[in-house]
C-alpha cells in the first residue's frame, strides 16, 4: 500500500515538475518571440528613419544643385549664348559674311553646347550609378578645369569598389558641395582629389590651395551659408556612417576627408 503511494507521489512530483518545465518553456519561447518581434520593429524604425533622413538629405542636395545650375546658366552659358547672338547680328549686318565670322559664331555655339552636356552629366544621377564615383569625379573637375582658372588632380589608390546603395550619389553631391564651396569661397588655383579604397574604409580627400578659414570662427557663426554648409557635409557624411575632418589655415588652403566604412564582402 505504502509503496503504491510513493509511486503515486512520484508520479505526480514528476507530472509537476514536467509541467513546470513546460510552462517554463512556452512563457521563455513566448517572451523570446516578443523580443524578436519588438527587435524587427525596432530595426524597421531605424532603416524608417534612415530613409527618411537620406530622403531629406536629397531633397537638400537637389535644391542646392538647382541654385549652382541657375548660377551656370546665367554666369556661362547665359554669357556663351549672349556673345554669339551678338556676333550673329554682325553677321546680319554684313553684306558678305567671311568664313572666319561664320566659325567663330560656330565655335561659340559648339562650346555652348559642350557646356550644357556637360551640366547636365553632373545633375544625371544615372551617371553616377552607370558610371561611378570616379569618373562621374573626373568629369567634374573637367568641367571646373576648363574655365581655364584651376588646376586639377585626381589621385586614385587602392583597389576600387563600388559602394553601397545610394551612397555613392551622396558622396558625389558631398564633393559637389565641397567643390562649390571652393569656387566661391577659396581663390585657390589648385584643387585634388585623392581615393583611397582601403580594406577596412574608403577616404575621399578634398584638397585646394586656396586662402583658407578659422574652421571655429566659421561653425559659430550659425546663420552665414558657408558655416551651414560645413554642417551639411558633416552631417551628410555622418549619415553614411563615416566621419568628415576638416583641416584649414588662413593662407594656407583646405582639407576636407570623407572616411565611410567600406562594404561588407560578400559570402
Amino acid at each position: 500500500m505504502n509503496s503504491n503511494i510513493e509511486i503515486i507521489a512520484s508520479a505526480i512530483a514528476i507530472s509537476i515538475v514536467l509541467i513546470g518545465l513546460l510552462i517554463a518553456i512556452v512563457v521563455f519561447a513566448s517572451l523570446f518571440q516578443r523580443r524578436q518581434t519588438q527587435n524587427r520593429q525596432e530595426k524597421l524604425a531605424i532603416h524608417a528613419q534612415y530613409q527618411q533622413e537620406i530622403l531629406q538629405a536629397q531633397i537638400e542636395i537637389q535644391n542646392q544643385t538647382l541654385a549652382h545650375v541657375g548660377k551656370e546658366l546665367h554666369d556661362n552659358i547665359g554669357q556663351l549664348l549672349s556673345v554669339a547672338r551678338l556676333q550673329l547680328n554682325i553677321l546680319e549686318s554684313e553684306e558678305t559674311p567671311t568664313l572666319t565670322q561664320v566659325k567663330e559664331v560656330n565655335d561659340v555655339i559648339a562650346q555652348t553646347i559642350d557646356e550644357l552636356r556637360a551640366l547636365s552629366k553632373s545633375l544625371d544621377g544615372d551617371f553616377v550609378k552607370d558610371f561611378g564615383l570616379v569618373e562621374s569625379l573626373s568629369h567634374e573637375l573637367g568641367r571646373i578645369r576648363q574655365t581655364g582658372k584651376y588646376l586639377t588632380e585626381i589621385i586614385q589608390q587602392g583597389e576600387p569598389y563600388r559602394l553601397e546603395g545610394k551612397k555613392e550619389m551622396v558622396v558625389f553631391r558631398v564633393v559637389q558641395e565641397i567643390l562649390n564651396n571652393i569656387l566661391k569661397h577659396a581663390a585657390a588655383k589648385n584643387i585634388k582629389i585623392l581615393l583611397q579604397y582601403q580594406p577596412e574604409t574608403f577616404v575621399l580627400i578634398v584638397q585646394d590651395d586656396g586662402r583658407g578659414f578659422d574652421k571655429a570662427q566659421v561653425l559659430d557663426k550659425t546663420l552665414e551659408v558657408s558655416g551651414a554648409g560645413l554642417r551639411n557635409i558633416q552631417r551628410r557624411t555622418e549619415l553614411l556612417g563615416g566621419n568628415c575632418l576638416i583641416e584649414s589655415t588662413p593662407g594656407l588652403g583646405t582639407k576636407v576627408q570623407l572616411l565611410l566604412p567600406s562594404p561588407k564582402p560578400i559570402p
